[in-house]
């Protein structure tokens, strides 16, 4: 087999598989790259087992006389081939395995080298996704799903459950929850073209990397199946694993009254929970959140740094309440939030509050925080 194709093209499909080689793993095969001719395409495919990423791109194949004809290509060490690549003058590739074997010889420009490979056939096939439900959402949507609730997942790994996106698709709807136990973020798109239903849980990791690889402009399938979940993005296209078990009911967490109501604007109030963590992360981030009229006054106190107190603007509904919030929590949900103004929910000092976006989508995402203790 020869393939040519452009260098830059080359080393960012690369950089995109190889960030499901398994670093760790006892099999040798699984810190390799499998590169398969498809058509006038080069395939390539990445895993550690728990996610395959294949990504496609053109070149010029042809087959050398001594070639098998099987199209099974040829497997390369994954970080010696990045770092190659990255190296290389920015003109054509040459890849070419003359007699068939486990060796490539990687041609561009004036620089020529030798890979040594392994069999192609050791190299896992992914799975058969079969899906059970498939929906299709805008790359913008699907990214501002994945940052409205991504921070909340555990890094707890003895839950395992919680380290990953519970995902909800039924008819036109389809929902993304996140939670650690101390906050839970719900974040709702409408569904333009679906069909099925499925809940699943997806790994953090994986979500990470969909939110990388995904751009505003690209239309993202998503492919629930039994244990699998399949993302195609463009010419990329990732599978990974699910987490099996029940997710808990998050719905029970969720407050469905209150009677009080702090109108904020956003960008002001994330200003001034920033100022205030400067203090608090010393005292185990907590943020004293306390009405004084038409004022809400945030303050900070720590042994080893002294105090602080921050004052801002604040539209209230309700009767006047001290209460107390992680200030990285605050931050975690201020930063995903785009709308000018946000409104926090509350009931009573130790009761969660929710917070809301205001505006255009407000109804689609919520983020429920439990308090701390006020000292």
């Amino acid at each position: 087999m020869q393939a040519m194709c452009p260098r830059k093209d080359l080393y960012e499909a690369v950089q995109t598989v190889g960030r499901a080689v398994s670093g760790r793993s006892t099999l040798p095969i699984l810190s390799h790259l499998l590169v398969a001719p498809q058509g006038n395409t080069l395939k390539l495919t990445a895993t550690d087992l728990e996610m395959w990423m294949e990504c496609s791109l053109p070149a010029r194949i042809q087959a050398s006389l001594d070639d098998t004809g099987d199209g099974e290509g040829f497997t390369a060490p994954a970080r010696v081939f990045t770092e190659m690549l990255g190296a290389l003058p920015d003109m054509d590739v040459q890849l070419d395995r003359p007699e068939g074997g486990n060796t490539v010889q990687v041609h561009c420009g004036r620089s020529d080298y030798k890979i040594l490979g392994l069999p192609a056939e050791e190299f896992p096939a992914p799975p058969d996704v079969t899906p059970t439900a498939t929906f299709t959402l805008p790359g913008e949507v699907l990214r501002d799903m994945i940052r409205h609730v991504l921070f909340a997942v555990s890094t707890d790994e003895t839950r395992v459950i919680l380290t990953g996106v519970l995902l909800i698709f039924e008819g036109d709807s389809v929902k993304m929850v996140a939670t650690d136990t101390h906050r839970l973020a719900v974040r709702t798109a409408t569904v333009a073209a679906g069909d099925g239903s499925a809940t699943a849980v997806v790994p953090a990791r994986a979500m990470n990397e969909v939110l990388r690889l995904a751009t505003d402009e690209d239309a993202v399938t998503i492919s629930l199946a039994q244990g699998q979940a399949r993302f195609d993005i463009g010419g990329t296209t990732m599978v990974t694993r699910l987490i099996e078990g029940t997710f808990p009911n998050y719905e029970r967490v969720i407050p469905t009254t209150h009677d009080r109501k702090l109108t904020l604007e956003t960008t002001e109030f994330a200003r001034a929970v920033r100022r205030a963590a400067i203090v608090a992360r010393d005292n185990a981030n907590r943020v004293v959140i306390e009405t004084e009229g038409a004022q809400l006054v945030l303050s900070a106190e720590s042994g080893t740094v002294g105090s602080v107190r921050e004052e801002i603007e604040v539209a209230r509904e309700g009767d006047d309440i001290q209460i107390a919030f992680n200030a990285k929590y605050l931050q975690d949900v201020l930063g995903v939030v785009e709308t000018e103004g946000v409104v926090l929910e509350l009931t009573e000092p130790l009761r969660p509050g929710i917070l809301r976006p205001i505006g255009d989508g407000a109804d689609d995402y919520l983020c429920v925080l439990m308090p701390m203790q006020v000292i």
